[in-house]
């Protein structure tokens, strides 16, 4: 109860550029970066050591 209001539980929620969920896992967060990634590389020409870096930073540092 949050000021005389019940609160609903939720399966998940994004915060500050990161996805929590109940179960404490990290897959949505991931395959939603994945997306993103894609997205991304699919739509720019960009040069492959761009593509490789834009990888490692958005997909890695979520996967880790």
């Amino acid at each position: 109860m949050i000021e005389q209001k019940e609160q609903k539980n939720v399966e998940y929620f994004s915060y500050m550029c990161n996805i929590i969920t109940t179960d404490a896992r990290r897959t949505l967060e991931i395959k939603s970066r994945i997306v993103i990634v894609k997205n991304i590389l699919f739509t720019n020409k960009l040069d492959l050591n761009l593509r490789k870096k834009i990888v490692k930073c958005f997909t890695w540092s979520a996967a880790l």
